[in-house]
């Protein structure tokens, strides 16, 4: 049986892909995995996706039966509420069903080592050899204990913002919880600070309100950001199913790139809460307005490749200020190294209190001090023998220059990054789960942002020189 781990777990279509009988497979491999490290206890959950109650609920039943005392959540749960749970109550890790961000008819299994961030390449490897080996442990007699899982966790994420800027305050909120696991936490937690919350999107529904892709990114926040505008809230926040990721719609309903958030949360941590001891870390597709805030607080930045077991590896390992992804995912010294998409949305509500200012006013301030960068990507499917094209002209050779400007510099920490003259890049990297290149890039402006990106792609029709 092949079954092959991404960056966040392994996920495919309900019945074609994502079967039961695969599922089983998969939780035996990692009950053995467990047992080869003399561990027995695992937190259990998942999301609002379809199955994903029953299949925790028989994830329980399967694993008690190997020996192991389970923790099951008692309620469709964010991720990062059962990493917290994993990691303080000393577990062995955690079983998650969820396809995050996936289209509807997607559900996954997450696995999550002891430390509850999500697990490396050596861990997921083993389960895969454990799999297509179809191995099994002996049968056991543990534990359920079904459990409510949030308590503990919101009084960890009031311990990690400054609750008292919200008094008084008069913010005003609307969520889109994308129909997930975060509805009924963090309008709760914002709701017991004092603000005035609107949810959207409130209620479980599979189907995600009829997304086909529930990202809370750009286009999947324009709702939200219209609902800001017409009823004049603060701020508009947002949390994918799973709640691990993060959408944040400005003060006049304008989506907040995480690719200025980032900074602009850093900016705050280290200058008003006065964070100075150690690093920012971000991934390789990350905008750098934020190593230039960093630069001005004396701080180093480290880039890793994409995806949050990078950034949550480096948490581990070392102290890490803030760690971030331009696709939504977030943590912060001391908390989980797992992406929390409601802590950075109150984090984001935090500095608007705080500041008396929306995050647009605070944006643009930002800008007028550091400076503005511009950064998109483009997905480009690619058809018929176009990788080997693509992989042919910039993977195993690259060019000497891209719109008329030189090539100064290859970076391969995750695809191709090519630095060009007049601080500006293009990236290039090859979707493992889908046939598709992905470009990024970054310049000064608009203007030359977009002419880059239209460099590359139109390159990937005709033949290499």
């Amino acid at each position: 049986m092949r079954i092959k781990f991404g960056t966040s777990g392994w996920r495919g279509i309900i019945a074609k892909d994502f079967t039961w009988d695969r599922v089983n497979h998969i939780l035996d491999a990692i009950a053995v995995l467990l047992l080869e490290e003399d561990r027995n206890s695992i937190v259990i959950g998942g999301d609002c996706r379809f199955l994903s109650p029953e299949l925790a609920i028989e994830a329980a039943e399967r694993l008690s039966g190997y020996g192991f005392n389970v923790i099951l959540a008692d309620r469709p749960t964010p991720t990062p509420v059962l990493s917290y749970a994993c990691r303080t109550g000393g577990h062995g890790g955690v079983v998650n069903f969820t396809a995050s961000h996936n289209p509807p008819m997607y559900n996954g299994i997450k696995f999550s080592p002891w430390h509850g961030g999500p697990a490396d390449g050596i861990v997921t490897g083993r389960i895969e050899e454990l799999v297509a080996s179809e191995a099994k442990p002996e049968a056991g007699q543990g534990s359920v204990n079904v459990t409510n899982l949030l308590p503990s966790y919101t009084a960890e994420l009031l311990g990690r913002i400054d609750t008292e800027v919200f008094r008084g305050s008069g913010l005003r909120v609307v969520y889109d919880a994308f129909s997930g696991a975060g509805s009924g936490l963090l309008d709760r937690i914002l709701v017991d600070l004092g603000a005035a919350v609107r949810v959207i999107n409130g209620r479980r529904d599979p189907l995600f309100a009829g997304r086909d892709h529930p990202e809370p990114g750009e286009d999947g926040t324009r709702d939200l950001g219209a609902e800001v505008r017409r009823s004049g809230a603060s701020i508009g926040l947002a949390t994918d199913g799973d709640a691990d990721r993060f959408g944040l719609v400005d003060e006049n309903g304008e989506f907040v790139s995480p690719h200025d958030f980032l900074p602009l949360l850093l900016d705050y941590l280290a200058g008003t809460r006065g964070l100075k001891t150690g690093i920012a870390v971000r991934s390789v597709t990350t905008g750098s307005l934020l190593d230039r805030v960093a630069a001005a607080h004396g701080l180093e930045v480290e880039v890793t490749p994409v995806g949050f077991k990078y950034l949550g590896g480096r948490m581990l390992e070392t102290e890490v200020i803030i760690a971030g992804e331009e696709s939504g995912g977030m943590s912060i010294l001391g908390h989980v190294p797992e992406k929390d998409g409601i802590l950075a949305c109150l984090l984001a509500s935090e500095m608007v209190c705080a500041r008396g200012m929306g995050l647009g006013e605070q944006i643009r301030k930002l800008w007028e001090k550091y400076g503005r960068s511009f950064i998109s990507r483009r997905d480009v499917p690619l058809k018929d023998d176009l990788k080997d094209l693509v992989c042919e002209m910039y993977f195993e050779s690259e060019p000497d220059s891209i719109a008329g400007r030189a090539v100064t510099r290859v970076d391969r920490t995750d695809g191709v990054r090519l630095l060009l003259e007049g601080d500006c890049w293009v990236l290039i990297r090859l979707s493992g789960t889908e046939p598709l290149a992905r470009v990024y890039s970054e310049a000064p402006t608009l203007e030359l942002r977009d002419e880059l990106l239209d460099a590359v792609i139109s390159t990937f029709s005709r033949s290499p020189r």
